[in-house]
């Protein structure tokens, strides 16, 4: 019996479920803080297709999780890293 226990994964209740999606899937805020950027340049970026994002509705939804590949890609950091310098997307603004 404990053989067919460890064959199977631990069944989660659906407030856990709902707990584990609260912490990785993001609004765009969530994804704002996460990036250290403005709500604007999540839209724009979103709208483009240059990060990971998925339209729920009206809304944007992401996940924590490919926000955070998509930074650790040099490639596509540095590209958002040259867009903030140069200007083209707007700046997050401090409180």
């Amino acid at each position: 019996m404990a053989e067919e226990q460890q064959g199977k994964r631990a069944r989660t209740s659906r407030s856990q479920r709902v707990a584990r999606m609260d912490k990785e899937i993001l609004d765009v805020e969530g994804a704002a803080d996460v990036l250290g950027v403005s709500k604007t340049t999540i839209y724009k970026l979103a709208r483009e297709g240059t990060i990971p994002a998925t339209r729920v509705g009206r809304e944007w939804r992401f996940s924590r999780t490919n926000l955070v590949k998509w930074i650790g890609n040099g490639t596509e950091a540095d590209q958002l890293a040259k867009a903030l310098r140069n200007g083209k997307i707007a700046r997050r603004r401090s409180s």
